[in-house]
């Protein structure tokens, strides 16, 4: 069967996508001194180490310009303490999503409980059914909230030979 116009497309962007990701950072061609050396001379090290240390987490050393956890089969080339640091950025904020996506379905839980039993008290007094329908209201309202997603701005750390 021959291939439409658009999955011609879809495979040229592919291969294209595959050769960028294997070329690696454009940046990296440019003479620098290693990341872990830039680093550790770097004004935000503390802070990143202070607001790690904050919630249990050991900060990463990069005390040499090296990337123990890198392997070949992932298809991208290696790139020392600079790319050990991208990937923890990228962790991170996956890290991130799903600590709050479990923390957002752990209050919906919660909250749908207190509303499950504010449903089955007892409304018999107007002035008690005037309350249970007020905080079934306010807590929609909170729960509505945790549908909503938060968008945080990041600078740019990663970079392709194509800046489109």
């Amino acid at each position: 069967m021959a291939k439409t116009p658009a999955e011609y497309q879809r495979a040229y962007r592919e291969r294209k996508a595959e050769l960028a990701k294997r070329a690696g950072d454009p940046t990296d061609k440019l003479t620098m001194q290693p990341f872990n050396e830039f680093l550790s001379n770097d004004g935000n090290r503390p802070v990143i180490e202070e607001v790690l240390e904050w919630v249990g987490v050991t900060p990463p050393t990069f005390e040499a310009d090296t990337d123990d956890q890198w392997q070949e089969q992932w298809g991208e080339p290696y790139r020392a303490s600079l790319g050990r640091a991208e990937r923890m950025v990228g962790a991170f904020l996956d890290a991130a999503s799903g600590l709050a996506d479990a923390i957002a379905r752990f209050k919906r839980r919660a909250i749908d409980q207190a509303i499950a039993d504010l449903e089955a008290a007892d409304m018999t007094n107007p002035a008690t059914k005037k309350e249970v329908l007020a905080e079934i209201v306010r807590l929609n309202r909170v729960r509505d909230q945790l549908d909503k997603q938060v968008r945080w701005s990041l600078p740019q750390w990663k970079t392709t030979g194509d800046p489109k």
